[in-house]
């Protein structure tokens, strides 16, 4: 049997935030530091969410979410509010975070609701495929939420994966890549992209919410099963913008990609 694993490369930079420390948000949360809404209040993923999965192939079958780096953003109450609306229960909404406090402070939101309506909070890794391999009861999902995670995401490291190193759980995409190549560098963004590929089925869609507007133009091997089918600029709210004149406007770009 093959046997995997992983290096990190490219040593943080000395100063910058650790967006990809899962004890920087349990801070941040615990202490009230974080506003919670990045970039936006994210209504344009709740308006994108409900019109894909309105346009399902099997658009009378409960839909399934799940919400990437959910923190302690208002957009998955607002998202269970809109499945609610739609008479789909609750339950068929998970929130996965690596923050041990988000992941609290959101069960404890949820705890006085009943077991149909109650979103599910688990604490993952995006990054760690043994984490991640934890969602296979709740998937296939038919839509991702996406509100800035994969900024986060991409502060971290390039991975490296060998077969010429000790064993590490691995996602089976990923690993049959290495079988083929020996070695295999990917991107932070790249490697999310593909450990979303088993959670997810044909026709799936990511939706996200960046301040990038190349956040998914080099996907590399996850391109196989991922196409960008729009992008669209958003205006900062104010007060992300400068009040001087001649100052450019500042944008957001909402994505919505499609599992090929």
């Amino acid at each position: 049997m093959t046997t995997l694993s992983t290096r990190r490369e490219h040593p943080k930079i000395k100063g910058a935030p650790d967006y990809d420390d899962p004890a920087y948000w349990d801070v941040k949360f615990a202490t009230g530091k974080d506003v919670g809404e990045w970039l936006n209040s994210g209504e344009i993923l709740i308006e994108t969410t409900l019109s894909e999965l309105e346009h399902r192939p099997q658009s009378d079958a409960i839909p399934r979410a799940l919400h990437l780096g959910p923190g302690i953003s208002k957009l998955g109450v607002k998202l269970s509010e809109a499945f609610r609306k739609q008479n789909w229960p609750g339950s068929y909404i998970v929130n996965v975070d690596f923050s041990a406090e988000a992941v609290r402070l959101g069960r404890e939101l949820e705890s006085g609701k009943n077991a149909d309506q109650a979103m599910h909070w688990l604490q993952i890794d995006l990054r760690s495929w043994s984490d991640v391999a934890k969602l296979a009861p709740y998937a296939p999902f038919d839509v991702v939420v996406d509100k800035s995670t994969s900024d986060a995401i991409a502060t971290s490291p390039s991975v490296t994966l060998s077969t010429e190193y000790g064993p590490s759980p691995i996602c089976p995409i990923i690993s049959e890549i290495v079988k083929e190549t020996g070695e295999l560098r990917l991107s932070p963004v790249e490697l999310l992209a593909l450990h979303l590929v088993p959670l997810t089925q044909k026709g799936s869609t990511w939706v996200a919410l960046s301040y990038s507007n190349i956040r998914f133009d080099d996907l590399g091997y996850a391109g196989k099963y991922w196409t960008t089918v729009s992008r669209t600029s958003i205006k900062a709210p104010q007060g992300q913008t400068s009040s001087f004149a001649h100052t450019p406007e500042v944008f957001h770009w909402a994505y919505v990609l499609r599992r090929e």
